[in-house]
């Protein structure tokens, strides 16, 4: 059996990117009362920004595998878990971000109307 080993440099670049929209959504002045889909949206897009990383890779294991039916098969496997996890995450993120956006449309037309939101 193949030993799996964490991945620690990928799931830090992970959490940083899913941080630093934290960060700037929470600095524009995103309310309490989306924090948990900012939770979800942080999380989805970070894992999905990783994930294509994962997926170029795979597609290039592809690309220069050993010219047999078992290594292609092998590959295509891998990329299929890779697209199926981008998958989970982008069907995770549309209603959070479809609420974040709608706020942030509504403070562009609370701003053109020259209140403070």
């Amino acid at each position: 059996m193949t030993e799996i080993t964490p991945d620690l440099p990928h799931a830090r670049q992970t959490a940083l990117m899913a941080h630093a929209i934290v960060i700037r959504l929470k600095e524009m002045g995103l309310p309490e009362e989306l924090d948990e889909d900012l939770g979800t949206l942080c999380t989805d897009l970070g894992d999905i920004w990783a994930a294509h990383k994962t997926l170029s890779t795979r597609l290039d294991d592809l690309v220069d595998s050993a010219n047999d039916w078992e290594s292609v098969a092998d590959c295509l496997v891998d990329l299929r878990a890779a697209i199926d996890h981008i998958g989970t995450h982008v069907e995770t993120a549309g209603d959070p971000i479809d609420r974040v956006a709608k706020f942030a449309y509504e403070q562009v037309e609370s701003s053109e109307n020259g209140s403070d939101a």
